[in-house]
């Protein structure tokens, strides 16, 4: 997976919002290799999920909400609700990695919730914060 990079232009801005998409896409087709698989061939993708999610949300916190912030009271909000649906996710990535049983189900359905809110927090990361990035004017993207 790419890391975002930090933006510097509107150019920046538009390949920071790409690259944000790719990712999210990405990890959605990885959800959909998952769902398609066997039970028993679940677990390595699984990981790798759990482990893209974590990349992603690492550089999304240190570049893409850093450029957010710059725009202003709509900016802060939509950070800070995107920072508390990363905590919500991250909880659940650490439940599933400490998860010791052998409830498959119980794990399947677990995971499924947390997709379920992986894919909410994407659309709306889609819908409402790229294209407040778009907007900033160039010079906060430094």
């Amino acid at each position: 997976m790419m890391p975002i990079r930090g933006s510097g232009s509107s150019t920046g801005a538009t390949e920071l919002q790409k690259t944000v998409r790719d990712e999210h896409r990405h990890i959605l087709a990885l959800f959909q290799l998952y769902l398609t698989a066997e039970t028993d061939a679940r677990k390595p993708i699984v990981d790798q999920i759990l482990d893209q999610l974590a990349s992603h949300f690492k550089a999304e916190e240190a570049l893409l909400y850093r450029e957010i912030l710059s725009g202003g009271e709509q900016g802060r909000r939509l950070v800070q609700e995107s920072l508390l649906e990363h905590d919500e996710v991250k909880a659940m990535m650490t439940e599933l990695q400490q998860a010791e049983t052998d409830d498959d189900q119980a794990l399947d359905e677990f995971f499924e919730d947390m997709m379920r809110t992986v894919r909410a927090h994407f659309l709306t990361e889609e819908r409402d914060m790229l294209p407040l990035l778009e907007a900033l004017p160039s010079e906060h993207s430094e």
